[in-house]
């Protein structure tokens, strides 16, 4: 059988067995989700069989992290975009549950410019698709981003068309609410159409607050919120932090942020001790998330909000979220560690449907298109 028939023997299956991998911007690993999805769009249906999560190795993640500095040298990220990619097909042949049928790979963002900045709108995953094919043996869908971005969108939040599939209810408005790096919701009316979600980055999440864990506690981030569970709020800092996010949190969605903004020259000059730092910046966190909402969300009704990503660990941001948002409920998803990388294994099997899986109101872009690149082994 040659590559175009088993490509097409995937896509003529009834029910596929597709290997999510998903790489946040707080750049700690990989997380790999195998699922067993059936149907398409609506009709999806979608199965967790196996999950993992696979840490970087120290040298490679001192590697992504100076490929996100301004200073990056472009040799150092083009042979770093081929190492990750051996990375990830070697992290694939290593799930070893069950046969798997399709990988679907986000990459690692190192760099993401939507419209709007001064200089031309563009979006950097690496971990190239074709070498996780070649390394895996597996026709691996990469590249989400791109297609969207050429359509005018900012290249995210692409995640809310797997959320409407699986979270949208007669019953009652949720909103989703990933804590990696950044920051994102979903939200869901109650009874919606697709066109009537709204999803967007609502600013930091981790970004800030791994930060400052690395650089004064050398360690990769606050596990549980221990270290921040021990300073004080600094109300000056708190005020200046608040201030400088305004004019994002003013902006209407469409809107998507990154680290070439929540990086070490976001945080002002200060003298403070480092856990005061930390614990100032954790409530920032959580009040950026509410304020966002406040006047994104709220106002159009929301029931519940489920937090997934690995701040949904932080019990002290959690506390704070909670906190701010009073009698709405917040509650942590059972799978919060895994939901982006299941997410892009559905946008990868709509793609095998023929299915568009951008939201135009959501991204900005000027029109629905097909999302992923597809590699064959």
């Amino acid at each position: 059988m040659n590559e175009i028939e088993y490509l097409k023997e995937i896509i003529d299956k009834h029910e596929r067995k597709i290997l999510g991998m998903m790489s946040g911007t707080s750049a700690d690993g990989v997380d790999l989700v195998l699922v067993s999805v059936s149907g398409c769009s609506k009709s999806t249906r979608c199965t967790i069989k196996n999950a993992l999560h696979v840490d970087y190795p120290d040298e490679l993640k001192k590697k992504i992290l100076k490929a996100m500095e301004d200073n990056a040298l472009m040799r150092d990220v083009c042979s770093l975009d081929f190492e990750l990619g051996e990375f990830f097909g070697d992290c694939a042949k290593s799930f070893k549950y069950e046969k798997v049928d399709l990988i679907a790979s986000h990459g690692q963002t190192v760099y993401h410019n939507p419209p709007g900045h001064n200089s031309h709108p563009c979006t950097l995953q690496i971990g190239d698709g074709d070498i996780i094919a070649m390394k895996s043996g597996v026709i691996t869908i990469s590249d989400f981003r791109i297609k969207d971005m050429a359509s005018g969108g900012e290249g995210a939040p692409l995640v809310p068309h797997a959320d409407y599939l699986l979270y949208s209810s007669d019953k009652e408005s949720i909103a989703i609410n990933n804590l990696g790096g950044i920051s994102n919701v979903t939200y869901i009316p109650i009874n919606a159409n697709e066109d009537e979600i709204i999803a967007f980055d609502t600013g930091p999440a981790n970004a800030l607050m791994d930060l400052i864990t690395r650089k004064y506690f050398n360690l990769p981030y606050d596990k549980d919120g221990a270290i921040s569970a021990n300073g004080k709020i600094d109300d000056e800092l708190f005020e200046a932090l608040k201030s400088k996010e305004m004019s994002y949190i003013l902006r209407t969605p469409p809107k998507s942020t990154g680290k070439e903004v929540y990086n070490e020259g976001y945080i002002p000059e200060n003298s403070l001790d480092p856990h005061d730092l930390l614990r100032t910046t954790v409530k920032f966190t959580a009040w950026n998330i509410y304020e966002s909402y406040k006047l994104h969300v709220i106002p159009k009704g929301l029931d519940r909000v489920v937090l997934t990503g690995g701040g949904a660990m932080n019990k002290i941001l959690v506390d704070d979220i909670r906190k701010y948002f009073g009698k709405i409920q917040v509650e942590i998803s059972e799978n919060w560690q895994w939901r982006e990388a299941e997410a892009f294994a559905i946008l990868a099997n709509e793609l095998l449907c023929g299915n568009h899986s951008n939201n135009p109101k959501v991204t900005g872009a000027k029109r629905s298109v097909l999302l992923g690149k597809i590699s064959l082994p």
